[in-house]
This record gives structure tokens, sequence and C-alpha cells, in this order.
């Protein structure tokens, strides 16, 4: 045996010795996790997410509200971060509403008049936007106002139901028109706190600090956009032709939910 092999294996092993060293001593410096939670005091850590959910009312104003002159009614949701140490709130708010519907019931077809199906028509609204929050960090009552940058994406459905209602499954469906605008616009809100979990938050347990209901009351001023009003669907002689209507979507939304702050 060489001195160069007698080297080399000395220094692997001298290498190998080094490493077992190491981690030797990561493990015996690591504190172990406890196997039960300890009892430790209640420490209110701030809230990151804000998120809610709830009932919402849509009003078209100006020429949408002249052609459409019934109000929507949906859900909503909405999920935002708190910016550490600040009142400011980024987030993301969803919501459908169904501003016209009217119902049928046809035979199924030509072939199966035996079977009868019922036809839904329903004319809504999918709202996406990016919001901007300012909402105070702590207390009973809190207000808040919003920045919201978006769109309206306009659609009318129909689809095919069994019978009895409301049980019946959706055998089919079809979009019969659509349109996609912008939206820009802001609200201001109130909520008022129900639940008070602080006391309850440590180190080890993140349950949430509080639950609120949520009041609020927006404005979107929406584009130019083109959209089927209740009963522009018509249906002659087995053909089916479209009244579009043309208008900017302006809308007002008042929403009455519960949030809660993670």
């Amino acid at each position: 045996m060489n001195a160069n092999t007698v080297y080399r294996r000395i220094k692997t092993g001298f290498l190998a010795l080094l490493v077992f060293g190491a981690f030797k001593a990561c493990a015996q410096d690591e504190e172990p996790l406890p196997e039960t939670l300890p009892d430790e005091p209640a420490i209110d850590i701030p809230a990151s997410v804000q998120a809610g959910i709830g009932f919402i009312v849509g009003f078209p104003v100006g020429q949408f509200g002249d052609n459409i002159t019934n109000p929507g009614v949906g859900i909503g949701g909405q999920i935002g971060y708190r910016v550490p140490n600040s009142p400011l709130i980024l987030g993301l708010d969803l919501a459908y509403i169904i501003y016209g519907r009217e119902s049928r019931h046809e035979r199924f077809s030509l072939t199966i008049p035996d079977v009868t199906v019922q036809v839904i028509t329903e004319n809504s609204i999918f709202d996406g936007n990016f919001f901007l929050r300012l909402q105070p960090r702590n207390g009973i009552v809190r207000p808040y106002i919003d920045g919201l940058f978006g769109f309206h994406y306009l659609f009318t459905l129909t689809k095919i139901r069994d019978v009895p209602e409301p049980h019946g499954d959706d055998v089919a469906s079809s979009t019969n028109f659509d349109d996609f605008v912008f939206t820009y616009g802001g609200g201001v809100g109130i909520m008022v706190q129900m639940y008070d979990g602080k006391k309850n938050r440590t180190k080890y347990n993140r349950s949430p600090r509080t639950v609120s209901i949520d009041l609020r009351l927006r404005y979107m001023d929406g584009e130019l956009g083109d959209y089927l009003k209740h009963g522009a669907v018509i249906r002659s002689g087995g053909n089916v032709s479209l009244n579009v209507t043309s208008s900017e979507t302006n809308l007002v939304t008042a929403y009455i939910g519960a949030s809660v702050d993670f």
C-alpha cells in the first residue's frame, strides 16, 4: 500500500469523523418538541388575515338601472392580508349576483313527450375585485373604507333540470350570452365584534382573534357592456333570438355577513 493510498484513507476517515461529530452535536443541542403543549399565558398575537362571507344585494344605477329595474341578490366573500403594524389590508373580493330569472316546464323533446323537465334562464353578474382597505386594528366597532379595482362578468345561462323541484339535478346547460367589463369604485363599512378570542391565543394556538358582523355599502363604476335583460331570450318556431342591451354597468351593492380575523 503506497503513501498516497494511506493518505486518502486517513483523509476520508477524518472527514467522516468530523461530519458524524457535527451531526451528533446538533442532535444534542436541538431542543425536543414537548410531548404535550405547555400551559402558556395568552398572547395577543396581531391578526394577519381577514376573511368573510355573506349575502349581497345589487342595485343597478344610471343607464344600467334604467334597463334593469329590479335588484339582484347573491353571495359574496373576501380574503385579505393585513400589513403588519398598520391599518392597511390588501385583498381579493368575489361576488355572484342573479338579477333576472325565469322558469318554465317543457317536454323533454318531440320524440319523448312523456318526460317533463324544468327550463331555467338566469341573468347573472360575477364580480371580482382587488381591494385596499383602511381599518383600525382593534376595537369593538371598527369602521373601514375600501378602494377597489376589478371586473364585471355579465352572462345569461339556460339550464335544464329534472322535475320535481327543488331536488332535481341539472341535465344540461348553455351560456346564451356573456360580456366582460372593467370596474373601479369604493365603499364604506363597519364591523361589530361578536366574539373575542384574544384570551385563547398562545404560541401554539392561533385560533380566530375576533369574529364580527360586517355591514358594507359599495359603488362600482362599470365600463360600457353588453348584456341580456330578463325576458331577452326570445323563442319562436323552434328558433332563439337575443335582444342585447348596451350601457354602462354601474352597480351599488349592500352586504351583510360575518368576518373573521386570524
